[in-house]
Formats: C-alpha cells, structure tokens, sequence
C-alpha cells in the first residue's frame, strides 16, 4: 500500500439536538484547529454528520433530519469551513452500511460483547439491547476504513472503539490482503464543561435545560442560567476543582469565553463576591456566542442541506472506490 506522510482525518458528531458550550469546548473548537492546521499540511479532513450511529440510542426519530441540519449549520457557524472540510451525513453514503456488513461476517460475536463501552451503555440503558448497538463499533470501523483515514480525533474514554477498528483493519487484511489502512489516534485534550447545576456531572441536555448554556440561547437565557448555577461555600473565586467544584467549572467557563487563563481571571475577581462575578460572566458567554449565532442565521436549513449533498458527493468518489476494492480482495463480482 501506498504510504504518504499527508494525513487523512475523519471525525464524526452525532445529531442529537441542540448543542452546547460544553460541545463547543470539547468537540468543535478542536476540530477547527484540527482543520487549518490538516489543511495547511496538504491532508484531507472529514466530518460526518453520524445520523445512522444516532439511531442507536434514540427512541424516536421523526426529528434526525431537522437535527442533522441544525448540527451541520452550528458545525459550520462555529468556523469548519465546507472549503477545506468535506461535510457529509452519514446515511447519504451506502458505501458505510454496506461495507460494516462486510467487515461484520469477520467479526466475531463474543469480541464486540467485550467492548467496554457497549458494557457500560447496556448498564446505562438496559431496555437498550439491539444489533445496531452491538454493531456500533463495526460500522464506526467501516466509517474510518473506507476513507483510508490515518488518524482519527478522540478523546480517552474512545480509544476502545479505535482499537476495534484497527483489529478489525488488521484481521480483514490478514486474511484478504492489504487493502486498509489502521489508524493512528489524535487524542484530544480534555476540555470539561460540566453542569450548571451539579459539578459533579458532565454539562449535558439530558440533565435538563437550566443545567446547560445552549449554542443558540437568548440572553436572557444565559443570564438567568448562570444566575442560578450552583456555588460552593465560602465567598472565594478561586480555581480549585476538589474542594470548589462549582466555581472552577465557572472559571473554566469563563476563561472559555473570555479567550483568557484562568488565573487571570481568578486575580480580577479576588476581592469581588459570586454576584458580581456571574455577572459578567454571563455578559462575556453572551457576547462569546453573538458571532455563532449571527453565522447560524445565515447559514439556514437550504444551505445545509446543499452542503452535505455537495459533501457526500466527494465523500462519495473516495468510498466508493474503497468499497469496491474490499469486495474484489473477498472475491465478490
């Protein structure tokens, strides 16, 4: 196989509704950089909008398309560049479906029900036991391989995914010859926005709406959210996530905002009370989120549609050619 030292990049965001700063933070300001800096390089960068992966844990449907628009348009209002970024939805490219069924007649059964993640959704979800979700890490394996991707974002608690996807790589060209290639992980500095409401958990929707700064909340949403979210004792605005949980996970909102370290942040407001401090906060997230949500404006649900159609389009040229050589090396007309 042809080696090249340009890197080839797939990430995958699930729509799931309405993001937040937590997401931004986590996930799209890092695979932004991840963007100029790939590009620059002469690599290639994908993101597949992953509407096929989310129908695994959802009950309902009837709203993945409007959310795979919203995910795409927030996408590109937080600065991925359809240009440089081949954008796609997931469910738009059979290549994936098809080749996830191929890799799975060589994967076997008890192998993906050691996964520690599909353990511990089962554990979280336990009304939750289909084939979809089983079959998750196969198809993300089929996602990765069929753009011969060579790295692939994530952050820790992911790496057991990867590592399926590269042992089923080695196992499929062990026993049909070298056709993919196993990819090379970029792990991704843990950026934690946790909970408004209990610093104690993860920021997340499913916590409920006063827990998380939503991308496109009003103003008057952000100030009464940060308004109500928890403190810890004594009056001390100090960055210390053991024993001052709540404020440090304010201070790391706010350094996020504010384009600022936290100790500066923590020198400003030494001698001010919690008050004063949510205060400008608030005014600081809400100016923060101003350009996003101008750009979202713009941006609409035609443009996005076009967008991912145009992305699957070359997203399409490149796995089709994938799909058709693993079916050659398994003997298939």
């Amino acid at each position: 196989m042809e080696k090249s030292n340009k890197q080839t990049i797939l990430t995958g965001i699930k729509p799931t509704g309405i993001m937040h700063i937590g997401n931004y933070a986590g996930m799209l300001l890092p695979l932004v950089k991840l963007q100029n800096s790939a590009v620059s390089d002469g690599g290639k960068i994908f993101l597949m909008i992953a509407d096929l992966h989310a129908l695994t844990t959802i009950e309902d449907s009837k709203n993945i398309s409007k959310n795979t628009l919203l995910t795409t348009s927030l996408a590109i209002a937080a600065g991925i560049d359809p240009k440089q970024t081949t954008i796609f939805a997931q469910s738009h490219i059979s290549e994936h479906s098809e080749l996830a069924m191929l890799l799975g007649t060589n994967t076997p059964v008890p192998f993906l029900e050691l996964n520690p993640v599909y353990k511990e959704t089962r554990v979280e979800l336990p009304k939750l036991n289909t084939i979809g979700l089983l079959n998750y890490p196969v198809l993300q394996a089929a996602d990765i391989l069929l753009y011969k991707t060579t790295h692939v974002p994530i952050g820790k608690d992911q790496l057991p995914h990867l590592e399926i996807a590269r042992e089923i790589a080695r196992k499929f060209n062990k026993k049909f010859g070298e056709t993919f290639i196993e990819p090379k992980e970029i792990l991704q500095k843990e950026e934690k926005i946790l909970s408004l409401e209990n610093p104690a958990k993860k920021m997340s929707k499913s916590h409920g709406k006063d827990s998380y700064i939503g991308l496109l909340d009003s103003a008057a949403d952000i100030r009464k959210k940060i308004k109500r979210a928890v403190t810890d004792s004594g009056k001390e605005i100090k960055y210390d996530p053991i024993k001052k949980p709540a404020v440090s996970n304010l201070l790391a909102i706010f350094s996020l905002a504010a384009d600022k370290p936290i100790k500066s942040i923590e020198t400003r407001y030494k001698n001010k009370g919690y008050a004063e401090f949510k205060k400008e906060l608030a005014e600081t997230v809400i100016k923060f989120l101003m350009p996003l949500q101008e750009n979202y404006k713009k941006i609409g649900e035609k443009n996005a549609l076009e967008i991912l159609e145009a992305g699957a389009k070359k997203a399409k040229e490149i796995s089709s050619k994938t799909l058709k050589e693993a079916k050659q090396k398994i003997g298939l007309l």
